[in-house]
């Protein structure tokens, strides 16, 4: 049973889900242009395990969008302070693309707040993040763009919601007919309520913006990021990501020694939403595994 909350975050409200009871819960922290909706099917998978919380971070989904740079790091400290405000201490943090490099970099600035890391098909520079296509610079570039990308952003989610879960899915997934009845009726109401938001449009553009320095010019910093992470670290990848591919889950287990790899065969970059299944069964593997060494 999934349960909704709004809590007041040092003034910023934020949605969040929960299902499930325990210590050390699973902390679910969507992508960029995400929300809690991609996590709708693994809620209660997770949750049949332990307590597992999904959060729209500031800014995405139907949390308030305050002033702030948007940057991986400071969102971290959003999403602490979320933690802090509903009690909290350490917890599983679980990050899918832009929510994987939130928790890289909570992990690395945090290691007592942070019980172990998953990083889901996390945003993270590949061998080509240096040289984007022209598709990348058409639908991230562009859109990061001081003043020009809040009003691409403002038109872009005039479009029909629909139309714009379809190609979104088309992008990320490996087989987008695979996606629960659930999860689309709430990708299309999300989509929807994005017209209602006009305040979201700078911070989605200044994620962004964050987002593309990570995976570009700063992206040896943020190769040093992950190398300071101490705590137990695992990777879950789609095999046919075509958004960030599956040799930067490779490269970052190179760099960071003790982390391991699994690879979801025949899916593309939210596992957790198209192939819900495999990827509760290895977050579950990897969290008892973390148990049965705590016991020893």
């Amino acid at each position: 049973m999934i349960s909704e909350h709004k809590t007041n975050v040092r003034g910023t409200n934020i949605h969040w889900l929960e299902a499930g009871s325990g210590d050390e819960p699973f902390l679910l922290i969507h992508g960029f242009g995400s929300s809690t909706a991609k996590w709708l099917d693994v809620l209660p998978l997770l949750g049949a395990e332990r307590r597992a919380i999904a959060l729209d971070l500031p800014g995405f989904g139907a949390s308030d969008a305050p002033a702030g740079p948007y940057s991986p790091a400071w969102l971290a400290g959003a999403v602490l302070a979320f933690c802090d405000e509903i009690g909290v201490a350490r917890a599983i943090w679980t990050g899918n693309s832009l929510g994987g490099l939130i928790a890289i970099h909570a992990a690395a600035a945090e290691p007592q707040r942070v019980a172990a890391l998953i990083g889901v098909d996390a945003a993270l520079p590949t061998e080509s993040a240096g040289r984007p296509s022209a598709r990348v610079l058409v639908g991230f570039v562009a859109p990061a763009l001081p003043v020009v990308g809040e009003l691409i952003y403002r038109r872009y989610v005039r479009r029909p919601p629909e139309e714009l879960v379809r190609e979104s899915l088309e992008r990320n997934c490996a087989r987008p007919e695979r996606i629960s009845e659930t999860t689309l009726a709430a990708l299309v109401a999300d989509a929807r309520g994005r017209v209602e938001r006009p305040a979201h449009a700078r911070a989605v553009v200044r994620a962004n913006r964050q987002m593309m320095w990570a995976l570009s010019a700063r992206r040896e910093q943020t190769w040093r990021v992950l190398e300071a992470v101490r705590v137990p670290t695992f990777f879950i990848w789609g095999a046919r990501d075509r958004l960030i591919s599956v040799d930067a889950g490779e490269q970052a287990v190179r760099r960071l020694p003790g982390s391991e790899l699994v690879v979801i065969d025949d899916c593309g970059h939210n596992p957790q939403m198209e192939r819900p299944d495999e990827f509760a069964a290895a977050a579950i593997a990897f969290a008892r595994k973390l148990s049965a060494r705590a016991d020893r």
